[in-house]
């Protein structure tokens, strides 16, 4: 029932209706026997009424004291409130998981990219190696560790491959795009936030917190309401009618019809009404209580979350610096061992090193980055941005 409906209670009601009967046997009135002069404590029985008998009229009702009913008003503009309150909560969540799952695809679209170019930078090395190879300076052994790792620099932009696509898969859930359809990233880099996360928590600014304490309110006002139910109610009554008699059923057409009606206040006070005074009241009372001790809940649940990702960002943000400082330096390893394969000097095992040491440290340095850029939004929702 929404608002308009709760309203349109209190206006007034008309109610028309009919009837036609037909009596086999005539009702029997009984009299007292002293209006004939018999004894006292006689009665007379005396049938009234004719075999048919019809009845037509209207009945109007005007509220003008109901409590409850303006309860219940009350009741429907908080839950029509509350219910675009949970839309714009959903709305929030889902707006923060579509910004995690873009910058997780960007993230690993950089490091697609960035295994084909080590793959392809890797190809000239490998070129080198075999020439060599042709030229009597270096063995077969080396040949084939170039060829290995050549494999396993393949292997890896396949892994990266697959790893992008499923990060593509999660974007297009989250914003409802067709699983089947291509979709194109815009951007190319992803600046990291530079303005550091709110110092101290607030819970109004929570998506939550708006329909926690409306729910709150729901709540006190379903208790209201139901205490609401125990007062008076006062309305104005009305009616007319008309009553018609005859012999045969075609009296409807031939019989004079009689009117009557009226008009008058009428009090209803509840008295007794054990499932309304105790168990609803009982009910509606502790689910009072609950909405409030959810809010306070939630609150304590965001206040935590918030801390927490306080403290991840700050150690991301310490670690991503670290880490980018160390890809600098694998990557410039990597060149300068490419340089030496350049001029004839191969030593296999440690240009493995160095490419591994170089994938390890661009993998931890995204996933630092990630984590960093994951908390910053998961503050940013907290604050309600």
């Amino acid at each position: 029932m929404d608002v308009s409906q709760s309203k349109a209670k209190l206006l007034p009601t008309v109610t028309g209706s009919a009837s036609l009967d037909h009596y086999w046997q005539i009702p029997v009135q009984v009299f007292p026997g002293e209006l004939v002069g018999r004894p006292q404590g006689s009665f007379i029985p005396v049938r009234l009424g004719t075999p048919w008998m019809g009845n037509a009229g209207l009945q109007a009702d005007l509220s003008l004291i109901d409590a409850a009913g303006w309860k219940q008003i009350k009741i429907r503009i908080l839950e029509s409130q509350l219910k675009a309150a949970q839309n714009f909560s959903k709305e929030k969540l889902i707006a923060k998981n579509v910004r995690m799952a873009y910058y997780s695809a960007m993230l690993s679209d950089e490091d697609y990219h960035a295994a084909v170019a080590r793959l392809e930078d890797f190809k000239e090395s490998d070129r080198l190696i075999t020439l060599n190879f042709e030229k009597g300076i270096t063995d077969q052994i080396a040949v084939n560790q170039s060829i290995s790792l050549l494999e396993e620099l393949s292997d890896d932009v396949s892994r990266s491959q697959a790893t992008h696509q499923q990060s593509l898969l999660d974007l297009k859930f989250w914003m409802g795009f067709p699983l089947a359809d291509y979709i194109q990233l815009a951007g190319d880099n992803i600046p990291l936030a530079e303005n550091k996360p709110g110092a101290t928590f607030n819970a109004a600014l929570t998506p939550d917190f708006t329909s926690d304490s409306l729910m709150v309110e729901r709540a006190s006002a379903s208790l209201d309401e139901s205490r609401a139910a125990l007062y008076p109610k006062l309305s104005v009554v009305s009616g007319y009618s008309k009553l018609g008699f005859g012999s045969e059923a075609s009296f409807i057409m031939r019989s004079k019809w009689f009117s009557s009606g009226y008009v008058g206040l009428r009090l209803s006070i509840p008295v007794f009404d054990m499932p309304q005074m105790h168990y609803r009241l009982r009910k509606d009372k502790q689910s009072a209580v609950l909405a409030i001790a959810e809010r306070d809940a939630s609150v304590s649940d965001g206040n935590n979350a918030f801390l927490s990702a306080k403290v991840a960002y700050s150690r991301a943000m310490q670690e991503l610096g670290s880490l980018q400082r160390k890809e600098v330096l694998a990557r410039d390893n990597v060149r300068l061992s490419s340089k030496k394969l350049e001029k004839g000097i191969i030593d296999m095992i440690e240009l493995k090193q160095l490419q591994d040491e170089l994938t390890l440290t661009r993998r931890r340095r995204l996933i630092a980055q990630l984590q960093c850029i994951m908390q910053m939004v998961e503050l940013e929702y907290l604050q309600g941005n």
